[in-house]
């Protein structure tokens, strides 16, 4: 039995509580910290996300000892693991002292704010026993684990085209509203976009050279972005994020992917399942995965801890990247000149 600590019990907390919940046989919550007291005691009756829910359940936390101060969770010798569901800016500093204290850490993404300090993550997870992962839940989500499949297998043939998008209404959800705070989230370009450009990084690689074109607030917070990728597997790469839509917008996410064969196509809003478009056949919807991106990749870093392997599906390496690459995205659509992959990924310490 794996025992975690989870550490901010917000929208994304409540969403990995209900996950260790359903895996009961395998890990147990055992400390449920979050500075505001109803959050901690799991009633989540105010607070909402942008899947949908304004609002979320109110909970009988079990086992979950509801605490304060996140220090006291990570120097808890009962937790062997800390989950980190926090504002961005505070990934860094947990992430290092609950591996410095001996825990293996789930950090949501993106990994931090600066490529410098996701080299320090880097860092402390090389020279530490404990094992790190960030959440990058798409990379399990059942529509995109099908992509990388059909990429990798060759079954419809060489690729085209790919394009990703992730579109949502400004985020007035998070407490204090942190996700607006670019000092505190990085805005959409590293809080909502980051999420397609991790998962093109482990398709593709690091693109040769990327251009890209953005809209910023007063505030500095790069609300919308657009981004062409050149990469050698693909004659198209494009990704788009934004969350600068009216409040009745809502979230949608997708891709379409065309391959010499066939084309996929996916849309969250549209309610359609994945579909695999080929001339002379009727539209497929392909079996799926019956389990969502969020149970997936906790269980698959349950699976990491228990063997005592290093992630391999999302390694801190390409989390970090990714945050390099958008904020190369970032650097591109602020001058107007395309930036050189060469440039974008500067050494870093091997995790």
């Amino acid at each position: 039995m794996i025992k975690v600590g989870l550490i901010g019990a917000g929208f994304m907390g409540r969403m990995h509580f209900s996950q260790y919940a359903r895996m009961a046989d395998r890990a147990r919550v055992v400390r449920l910290c979050d500075l505001l007291e109803d959050r901690r005691r799991g009633d989540w009756s105010g607070v909402g996300g942008n899947l949908g829910d304004g609002s979320g359940p109110r909970l009988d936390p079990g086992h979950a000892r509801p605490v304060a101060d996140w220090r006291e969770v990570v120097a808890d010798p009962e937790v062997d693991m800390v989950d980190l569901c926090v504002p961005t800016d505070l990934h860094a500093g947990m992430a290092v002292a609950a591996l410095e204290a001996g825990k293996h850490v789930l950090c949501e993404k993106p990994m931090a704010l600066t490529v410098a300090e996701c080299d320090r993550m880097l860092e402390a997870a090389g020279r530490c026993r404990g094992l790190l992962m960030i959440a990058q839940c798409i990379r399990f989500w059942p529509e995109y684990v099908f992509l990388r499949e059909a990429f990798r297998d060759g079954r419809y043939g060489a690729p085209r085209a790919l394009q990703f998008r992730r579109q949502a209404s400004v985020p007035t959800y998070s407490h204090g509203q942190w996700l607006q705070n670019p000092a505190r989230s990085g805005g959409a370009i590293l809080d909502l976009h980051v999420h397609d450009v991790d998962y093109a990084i482990g398709l593709l690689g690091r693109p040769r050279s990327l251009v890209a074109r953005a809209c910023a607030r007063p505030n500095g917070s790069f609300d919308r972005v657009h981004a062409l990728w050149d990469c050698p597997s693909v004659p198209v790469v494009q990704l788009e994020g934004f969350w600068d839509m009216p409040e009745g917008f809502g979230f949608s996410c997708g891709f379409t992917a065309v391959f010499e064969r066939a084309a996929l196509t996916w849309d969250l809003a549209s309610g359609k399942p994945l579909t695999v478009l080929q001339d002379g056949r009727p539209p497929e919807a392909p079996a799926l995965l019956a389990t969502d991106g969020y149970y997936n990749e906790i269980a698959y870093f349950l699976d990491c801890v228990a063997a005592g392997r290093a992630p391999a599906v999302s390694t801190p390496r390409e989390s970090r990247d990714a945050v390099a690459v958008a904020l190369a995205e970032k650097e591109a659509a602020a001058t107007g000149r395309a930036v050189d992959g060469a440039s974008i990924l500067l050494p870093s310490p091997r995790a």
